[in-house]
């Protein structure tokens, strides 16, 4: 039986019990009221109607007893169905839940049932559509990840298991216009770190930079031109360096000549090395002898620190030469005469 009906007959019936316990009440108080006046009219017949008044009196209390009872337990039922009927309508509710829920737990078990009895070509034929879109999620991550290799041979996949011939051509170009994008990316940033030591003439650095580039761009136009770009701006700096010594040389600027003719002994073949090296010879005896004169110089001064530094210069710079070696058959002396400590006599 459905539960608003049972629900409508309870409350029905509490509060048809409320009624009749309500008119129990009031017809024993009519009682209780008829014997309390009955006794109050006594005289020479009260001592007759005693035992009828009692009766009265007391079937009236039960009456009102009975009747407050009776309406009370009435009134006390209705709200008390009502929280059954709700209790129970959220039960059912649950139950509803619960068996939705198993119903559609039963639909997935089917399905999966189902797809398990396919053939391998039926298979291919429903999931169609999802293989193709999970390839193309697949190959836009590829792409994002600068993966190239990887995009093309999913392409290539695609191609094969679908036939489709004009979306694999438009993700190749996709794939390129990505991959040139980034080459174009790496190779600028790569040749402007390159620029930077072709600047400071930093030609070790330079060799390791084009080095990395052409290995992982040698079919780039701009990185097979890095060789002779090295070699142009070395034979610039080159050109520039013997001008400026040359300057340098007629101008009689000793230091500037022979620190320029340090730095240009690394650009210089030997068959030009041979075209100046008089110039060279005649730069460097000049040297010798300004350091010889300062060296005795200082000798005669008797500045022993500077005399001791100049004489560490000529036995290092020019160590073959006959003022190299007297220089240094008088350096322990005049470390000596520097420092103030007398050196120990030798055997």
């Amino acid at each position: 039986m459905n539960i608003d009906r049972l629900a409508k007959r309870a409350k029905r019936l509490a509060m048809l019990a409320l009624l009749l316990g309500l008119v129990e009440l009031l017809g024993g108080l009519v009682l209780v009221a008829m014997a309390l006046i009955g006794g109050s009219e006594g005289g020479a017949h009260a001592s007759a109607n005693v035992s009828t008044l009692t009766t009265g009196f007391i079937a009236g209390c039960l009456l009102v007893c009975t009747g407050l009872l009776t309406a009370v337990g009435g009134f006390v039922l209705m709200p008390l169905i009502d929280l059954r009927v709700l209790s129970k309508a959220e039960e059912n509710w649950h139950y509803e839940q619960l068996r939705g829920a198993a119903e559609s737990h039963r639909q997935i078990l089917e399905a999966i049932r189902d797809s398990t009895t396919l053939s391998d070509q039926a298979k291919q034929i429903a999931y169609r559509h999802k293989d193709r879109e999970a390839l193309r999620h697949a190959i836009r991550e590829d792409i994002d990840k600068n993966d190239y290799e990887a995009a093309y041979w999913l392409v290539t996949e695609m191609e094969k298991r679908f036939g489709n011939r004009a979306e694999a051509s438009q993700l190749r170009e996709l794939i390129d216009s990505s991959r040139k994008g980034f080459i174009e990316r790496e190779v600028r940033e790569s040749l402007d770190h390159f620029d930077q030591l072709l600047r400071r003439f930093d030609w070790a650095g330079c060799q390791r930079e084009m080095d990395q580039l052409m290995k992982l761009f040698s079919g780039h136009p701009d990185v097979q031109n890095l060789p002779d770009r090295i070699a142009k701006a070395k034979d610039a700096h080159k050109r520039e360096l013997l001008k400026e010594w040359m300057d340098s040389v007629q101008k009689d600027d000793v230091n500037r000549s022979v620190e320029l003719l340090k730095q240009l002994d690394q650009y210089l073949t030997p068959g030009e090395a041979e075209s100046y090296i008089e110039i060279a010879r005649d730069v460097f005896k000049k040297k010798l002898n300004q350091l010889s004169a300062q060296f005795s110089l200082h000798v005669t001064d008797k500045n022993w620190n500077d005399a001791a530094r100049i004489g560490q210069q000529i036995i290092d710079e020019f160590p073959n030469t006959l003022i190299a070696k007297q220089v240094k058959e008088r350096m322990p002396i005049l470390r000596e005469k520097a420092t103030g400590v007398s050196m120990p006599a030798t055997n």
